[in-house]
Formats: C-alpha cells, sequence, structure tokens
C-alpha cells in the first residue's frame, strides 16, 4: 500500500467516525440522558474538562470536594 493510499484510508476512517459514528452514539439513551440531566443542572458540556469530571457527581450532591 503506498503512503498516499494510506493517508487517505485514515482521512476516511476518520471521516466515517466524524460523521456516521459519533452522530449515532449521540442519539443512544444514555448519551441523551446524560446529556439531559446535565441540561436540566445547567451544566454545559461543552465547558466541563477531563480533570472536573470524577468529581462533579460530589459538587452536585453537596459533599465536600478534597
Amino acid at each position: 500500500m503506498g503512503r498516499y493510499a494510506k493517508f487517505f484510508t485514515v482521512v476516511a476512517l476518520i471521516i466515517v467516525i466524524w460523521g456516521v459514528v459519533l452522530p449515532r452514539l449521540a442519539t443512544t439513551p444514555t448519551v441523551r440522558n446524560r446529556n439531559l440531566w446535565l441540561e436540566e443542572r445547567g451544566i454545559d458540556p461543552a465547558a466541563m474538562y477531563y480533570t472536573d469530571l470524577p468529581m462533579i457527581d460530589r459538587v452536585l450532591a453537596g459533599k465536600p470536594v478534597r
């Protein structure tokens, strides 16, 4: 397989994942329920950093964060 063929294969794979797999994943009940839960609490999921995720449940439950 040539250099360009490998490159275009990777690009095609990224396009399929970004354009097909992720949008379908977003319609699953688990993702929809989590987004609804965040929306009800006024949390913007786009503003969450990966370092915030382990403690977000403790914050929302009113427990101290260490």
